[in-house]
C-alpha cells in the first residue's frame, strides 16, 4: 500500500498507510466512549495527529505503540476529533479498528517534532501544543477539589518584555515543577510543557495541564534549550518563542485562584 503523509489523509476511506513516530500515550475515560488509549503521532514532516484505541483492542495494539518508536500503520478509520482539549491542530483523528495493522518502521529519527508557540498565538485562542518556558513559582499547595485533596502550583509564562500569562499545574505536574526547581538551586530551569490546555476564565487566557494528556520535561537536550540559555536577559523567568512579535497587549488579571504575589525563581529559592 502506498505511503501517505498525515496531512493528506481523509475520512472517505480506511485503506491508508502512514509512517509515524509515537510522541505520547495516555489512557482516557469518558461516559460516552469508556476507556480509550490516546496516542499522539507525528510523521517525518512534523505533522501531528491524535489516534484513539478502544479498550476492546488494548490487548491487540497497546504494546505495539511504545513512546519514541516509529511505526507503520495501515487500515484505520478517520473522523473529526471533537472540540474539547484537542492536543493537535489536525482536522481529523485516527481510530484503530479490528483490521488495523501496526508494524515496526525502518525510520530512525530522534526529533521531538516541536512546534513552539508565541504569545500572540495563545492570546488569540488558537490551539496550543507546546511551550518552552521558565516559570515564576509560588509554593506547592494542597487544596480540596470535589472532596479530595489535590496538589497544585501556580506560576506564569513571561515574554522578554515581562508580560505574563497565568498558569496552574495539578497533581504530579505540580510536584515535579517544585522538586526540579528546588534541586536546581540558583540555576535556570528550562521547562518544556507539551499538549497543555489553553482555556479562559472571566475572558482571560489560562494554561494548565489536561490530566495525563500533557507532558513535562526539564532541561531537555534540544537546540531550543541551548539557544534560550544564551540569551542575555535581566530576568530568569521568560518564554522562548519562535517570533520576535511576542508582546502581549495587556497584563493577565490575577483571579481568585492566584491570590498570592508572583515571585521569580531566584526569590523563591532564597
Amino acid at each position: 500500500m502506498e505511503l501517505t503523509p498525515l496531512a493528506a489523509i481523509l475520512p472517505y476511506k480506511s485503506e491508508w498507510r502512514v509512517e509515524v513516530k509515537v510522541l505520547h500515550t495516555w489512557k482516557h475515560y469518558t461516559k460516552l466512549s469508556g476507556e480509550t488509549l490516546e496516542i499522539i503521532l507525528s510523521d517525518v514532516h512534523g505533522t501531528k495527529i491524535l489516534a484513539s484505541c478502544k479498550k476492546t483492542y488494548f490487548e491487540k495494539f497497546a504494546k505495539k505503540v511504545p513512546v519514541g518508536s516509529w511505526r507503520s500503520i495501515e487500515n484505520f478509520s478517520i473522523n473529526n476529533p471533537g472540540v474539547t482539549y484537542r492536543p493537535t491542530n489536525h482536522q481529523y483523528k485516527i481510530n484503530f479498528i479490528y483490521g488495523t495493522d501496526i508494524t515496526p518502521s525502518n525510520l530512525q529519527n530522534d526529533s521531538m517534532f516541536l512546534s513552539l508557540v508565541d504569545f500572540q498565538t495563545i492570546q488569540q485562542g488558537v490551539e496550543d501544543e507546546n511551550i518552552l518556558i521558565v516559570a515564576d513559582l509560588e509554593h506547592l499547595q494542597t487544596v480540596l477539589c470535589s472532596g479530595k485533596e489535590r496538589k497544585k502550583i501556580e506560576f506564569s509564562l513571561t515574554d522578554l518584555d515581562g508580560h505574563r500569562i497565568a498558569c496552574c499545574l495539578w497533581g504530579k505536574f505540580a510536584e515535579s515543577i517544585e522538586a526540579n526547581c528546588n534541586a536546581a538551586g540558583g540555576d535556570t530551569v528550562i521547562c518544556l510543557l507539551r499538549f497543555v490546555k489553553v482555556g479562559t476564565y472571566r475572558y482571560e487566557i489560562q494554561i494548565s495541564n489536561s490530566y495525563d494528556a500533557s507532558q513535562i520535561f526539564f532541561n531537555p537536550p534540544i537546540m531550543e534549550t541551548e539557544a534560550f540559555l544564551k540569551r542575555d536577559v535581566a530576568s530568569n523567568a521568560m518564554t522562548l518563542v519562535e517570533s520576535q512579535q511576542d508582546k502581549l497587549e495587556r497584563e493577565i488579571r490575577r483571579d481568585k485562584w492566584m491570590p498570592y504575589p508572583i515571585r521569580d525563581i531566584a526569590e523563591l529559592l532564597q
